[in-house]
C-alpha cells in the first residue's frame, strides 16, 4: 500500500486539510499506515498535480482543503481490485508480544502497562471516529475497514489483560 491510496481513502468521507489528514493518521490510522506529517502536504500536491484530488475550499490561515476526484477514486477502485497487496509485515508491537514471556515478571508488567495505555488511547480514537462517520447521512466506505481495526486493537487489549493477569499469577510477581 502506499501513502496515495492511504490519503485517497481517508479522503473520501469528505474535504480535509493537510493538518486533519495527518490528525486522522496519528490518531487513527496510526495502526495500519505510519506517515510523519509533513508528508501530508507533498503527497496532497502529488494528488491534485495526478488529478487524483482536488482542493475543495480554501478557508483562513490560507487552510486548503481537499477532496478525491472521481479519477482518484478510479484510482483507488484500481489499486483494490487489481493490485495484490504486499503481505510482509513488520510490526514491532506483536514482536514485543511474542517476546514478552521471556522477561522477568516485573518488568513485563511495566511493558504490559505502556502497551494497555497506548491501546486504549487508540481504541478509544477510533470509536470516536467510528461514532462521527455513522452519525453522518449515507454510508463511508471506510467504517467496515476502521470497524475492523477497532476490533483487532479490542482483541489486542484483551490479550494484554490476560497477559498481565498471568504474570501478577506468577510466583516472581508475588515477591
Amino acid at each position: 500500500m502506499s501513502l496515495r491510496h492511504a490519503v485517497l481513502a481517508t479522503l473520501l468521507p469528505g474535504p480535509q486539510s493537510g493538518y486533519d489528514l495527518a490528525k486522522k493518521f496519528d490518531e487513527v490510522m496510526r495502526g495500519v499506515w505510519y506517515a510523519r506529517r509533513n508528508q501530508m502536504y507533498g503527497e496532497l500536491a502529488k494528488l491534485t498535480e495526478a488529478g487524483f484530488a482536488v482542493q475543495a475550499a480554501e478557508g483562513p490561515r490560507g487552510r486548503r482543503a481537499y477532496s478525491v476526484t472521481d479519477e482518484g477514486r478510479a484510482e483507488l477502485r484500481r489499486w483494490l481490485v487489481e493490485t495484490e497487496p504486499d503481505r510482509t509485515v513488520r510490526d514491532e508491537t506483536m514482536l514485543r508480544a511474542l517476546l514478552v514471556s521471556t522477561l522477568e515478571p516485573a518488568d513485563a508488567l511495566g511493558v504490559l502497562a505502556r502497551e494497555e495505555d497506548v491501546l486504549r488511547t487508540e481504541l478509544h480514537a477510533l470509536r470516536g471516529y467510528l461514532d462521527s462517520l455513522l452519525a453522518e447521512p449515507g454510508t463511508d466506505p471506510m467504517v467496515m475497514g476502521l470497524s475492523l481495526r477497532a476490533h483487532i486493537v479490542e482483541g489486542m487489549l484483551k490479550w494484554t489483560t490476560d497477559a498481565t493477569r498471568r504474570f501478577r499469577a506468577a510466583p516472581d510477581a508475588r515477591g
